[in-house]
């Protein structure tokens, strides 16, 4: 299963060490390799011809030619200024003459005007940020055809990918993509906005009126948020039959940062019996800048609203205006955080509310370097358009899209400020369908790469091949590998020796989630709910952008846990289960072998021994060493521990030792290592099957294999919570009988306190020693039978019986 592991590489990160810094990389794109690009930049063109000017319309067109690679402005759409401003890249090793010529697209066959040729090596300088940008310069076009004088306002140089120009670059590999979808293949930056809970209370309603006044309305409340970026958003109350209905309902929304959306207000009355017709009697809308803003657990005040009246309610010949109420809690609860990821692999867990984030711990910095195989999934023939998501808490990381490349090389380098080093980093592989048509279907996943921040220590890079595991009906496969570098990066301190700072040191000891989710917690089924409207919002907050970060891209981030019923995952568990009691069994089994067990009484001698001199002998004896020896035992303790944390952690924040190896992916522990095996390819498959299309032969065989391993689990859960019942039994027996405990220890305790140094440590030491010497089972005192104790909680009733 070597495929599945993470593979050691050794990448020359960081460039060449130059002489402005010798013991480092020349800048800050240290977790990456260099990669030299030939950059041109085309702005405009003009015609300085005096003699004979253009007199018929000219379209300038500039064609890039470098090795087999060309490119062109006949697409580029002109500015005002009849300038295109776009930035053209190759690679540097692909020839050694770069070509500029210019042509007239007003004729059919785009008639040659003139062309300049540079040698790569010779007429082209270099430029290493953070040197100013090269600038443009008037290069004179040589020209073939009477009556041109042309000049073409560039710039050319070579650079590398931490140059400005690079994200906004059109690549060599993608110039046959049209310039209307070549948006689609650059890098980008995605900040999705903070994603905050929106909680009204619907308590009661006041004097609601009915269309007819003879009937009693039976009235519901139906809640939409309105937001100007994510759209609407529908919740409803149950319906009460009553004039002064009571809810005392929930309504929770997940609106965006900013806050500046509505929440309408409609009362609908329930007409008839049959099909129900309803009417609205009213309604209400309500600002979320207006509504209390809740930074503190807690509950914001009940407040009376009146609502606008929807028809007809008042009593005819009445000429004053009646409006019924809505008694409402409205709020918007900052100090929640809001999950809009799975538990398991969340990224962030800070609330709304700004004033409520933990300090900063450090920088979490990947570098992408590139991936190899990257098979397809679904068209063997078809070539790569590979691009890498990554995600953690709001800022998303979308690299260039290599164009037909199974192997590509990004090489980009992006940071995330780290709140909790409890949080996952998540890196996704996709298949860009945009290249030449927007009609080419969805972007396929390839799949994705988990990175626990809890495994990685500070300072240290750590890089890898990761493999892109993918599991189907088929069993598990690979789809490629994607090369990182990783690493957590600590601040650094003016002193060496500099102690941790007060968020640093403290990080490990404070609550993970904000005070709001102990104080008032929400249920599971109302988070997995509310966690399904944040991903909507992010859906349409993040495909608002441009270019969009799509759809499907950003739910196949953020999907949850599969939790559905695996028989694969069932055994893997159960297992785990085992291997816990087998630890459990085999620490106490030696010891039971070496000592209890035996029939040499030599280490039940020296175990009865130490036990007696600890508890009898070594305090008496001690007590007046400590009086002297104490304060100065205190302070050499506290100096060695002292200087032994800053040891660590200087080794730790200067990346000094080779890392740990990181392991993401246990193969062995979730089953996956035979899936040769036709059984445990069926258990795979069985995940994904859906119930009604298999079919009876192949269901029957499941069915049989559920009910063999559910009898398994059936027992081992069974004999466990009959344990656990016992215990409970004990607990109870001895609170129960509380009174007659104490009534026989105070006859005893006068007598131990007597014999036994007037103290209640004596009676413990007794107790101890005696259980030591019970334990040991010494040979003249052996019985080979279970103990009292064991035959009295075995008495001890469980729920099992009750079990029919």
């Amino acid at each position: 299963m070597a495929q599945y592991a993470v593979k050691k590489i050794s990448p020359k990160l960081g460039g060449e060490r130059g002489t402005r810094n010798p013991n480092g990389p020349t800048s800050s794109y240290d977790l990456v390799e260099p990669m030299e690009f030939l950059y041109v930049e085309v702005i405009k063109t003009i015609n300085k011809s005096v003699l004979n000017p253009i007199t018929h319309a000219c379209k300038p067109i500039v064609e890039i030619t470098l090795g087999n690679y060309q490119s062109s402005t006949r697409d580029l759409p002109v500015g005002p200024d009849g300038a295109w401003n776009q930035v053209f890249a190759f690679d540097k090793s692909t020839a050694d003459v770069l070509s500029v010529a210019l042509k007239d697209g007003q004729f059919p066959n785009n008639t040659l005007i003139g062309k300049q040729n540079f040698k790569v090596a010779a007429d082209i300088p270099s430029r290493v940020p953070p040197d100013a940008r090269m600038a443009p310069q008037w290069y004179p076009i040589p020209s073939t055809v009477e009556g041109y004088h042309m000049e073409l306002l560039m710039s050319v140089w070579f650079g590398t990918q931490a140059d400005e120009v690079y994200s906004n670059a059109w690549f060599a590999e993608a110039s046959l993509v049209s310039a209307k979808y070549v948006k689609n293949t650059r890098p980008k930056l995605y900040l999705a906005p903070r994603l905050c809970y929106v909680r009204v209370t619907i308590v009661s309603g006041h004097d609601l009126l009915a269309s007819d006044p003879k009937r009693t309305p039976n009235v519901y409340v139906r809640a939409i948020l309105n937001e100007n970026l994510t759209g609407e958003v529908c919740l409803k109350t149950k319906p009460i039959e009553s004039e002064n209905p009571s809810w005392n309902q929930d309504l929770i929304f997940v609106a965006s940062e900013s806050l500046e959306g509505t929440v309408k207000f409609e009362l609908w009355d329930l007409i008839g019996k049959g099909p129900p017709h309803q009417q609205c009697i009213g309604t209400l809308e309500k600002k979320l800048s207006e509504m209390t803003a809740l930074k503190v657990p807690g509950a914001a005040s009940a407040l009376f609203y009146d609502v606008e009246p929807g028809g007809k309610i008042i009593p005819e010949g009445d000429t004053r205006r009646f409006s019924c109420r809505l008694k409402m809690k409205l709020a918007t609860d900052q100090s929640y955080h809001v999950f809009d990821e799975s538990t398991q692999y969340c990224s962030d867990y800070r609330a709304f509310a700004k004033g409520l984030w933990p300090g900063t711990l450090g920088k979490l910095e990947v570098g992408i370097l590139g991936a190899t195989g990257l098979t397809p999934a679904k068209n063997v023939e078809k070539q790569r358009n590979a691009y890498v998501v990554a995600k953690y808490g709001n800022k998303w990381a979308r690299t260039r899209t290599m164009v037909n490349n199974k192997s590509p090389k990004w090489n980009e380098q992006y940071s995330w400020d780290i709140y909790e080093k409890y949080t996952v980093l998540t890196l996704g592989v996709y298949d860009n369908h945009h290249i030449l048509s927007m009609n080419d279907g969805d972007h396929v996943p390839l799949g994705k790469v988990r990175i626990p921040l809890s495994l990685l220590q500070w300072n240290r890079i750590y890089t890898g091949s990761y493999p892109i595991l993918v599991l189907g009906k088929e069993g598990l496969k690979t789809t490629g590998e994607i090369q990182l570098a990783v690493r957590c990066a600590c601040p650094p301190s003016t002193l060496t020796f500099f102690p941790p700072s007060y968020a640093f040191a403290t990080a490990p000891f404070r609550l993970l989630l904000p005070k709001s989710h102990y104080k008032s917690p929400l249920g599971f089924p109302q988070t997995d709910q509310l966690r399904e409207l944040a991903v909507g919002v992010n859906c349409q907050n993040l495909a608002r952008t441009e270019p969009p970060l799509r759809t499907e891209v950003v739910k196949d981030m953020l999907s949850p846990k599969n939790n559905n019923f695996s028989m694969r995952k069932t055994k893997a568990n159960v297992a785990r289960l085992y291997d816990f009691y087998t630890w459990l069994s085999s620490k106490y089994g030696r010891l039971d072998a070496e000592v209890r067990s035996t029939t040499d009484n030599t280490p039940k001698w020296i175990t009865f021994a130490v036990c007696f001199c600890v508890l009898w002998l070594l305090p008496p004896l001690t007590l007046g060493l400590v009086v002297y020896l104490y304060p100065y035992c205190l302070v050499s303790f506290s100096v060695y521990v002292m200087i032994k944390v800053l040891v660590e952690y200087y080794k730790t924040r200067n990346g000094t030792g080779p890392p740990p190896p990181l392991v993401l992916f246990d193969v062995k522990l979730s089953r996956l290592e035979k899936l040769d095996d036709t059984q445990a390819l069926d258990e795979v498959a069985e995940e994904f099957d859906a119930t009604s299309a298999v079919e009876p032969a192949v269901l029957k065989m499941r069915y049989d294999r559920l009910k063999a391993m559910g009898a398994e689990v059936m027992v081992f859960s069974g004999e466990a919570a009959s344990q656990f019942e016992r215990f409970h039994a004990l607990w109870t027996l001895c609170t129960s009988n509380a009174v007659v405990l104490i009534c026989v220890l105070a006859l005893l305790y006068p007598v131990l306190l007597v014999y036994y140094y007037f103290s209640l440590e004596s009676l413990v030491k007794v107790f101890i020693t005696v259980f030591v010497f019970k334990w040991v089972n010494f040979t003249f005192n052996r019985l080979d039978l279970p103990s009292a104790f064991k035959n009295f909680f075995r008495r001890l009733p469980n729920k099992e019986h009750l079990m029919m």
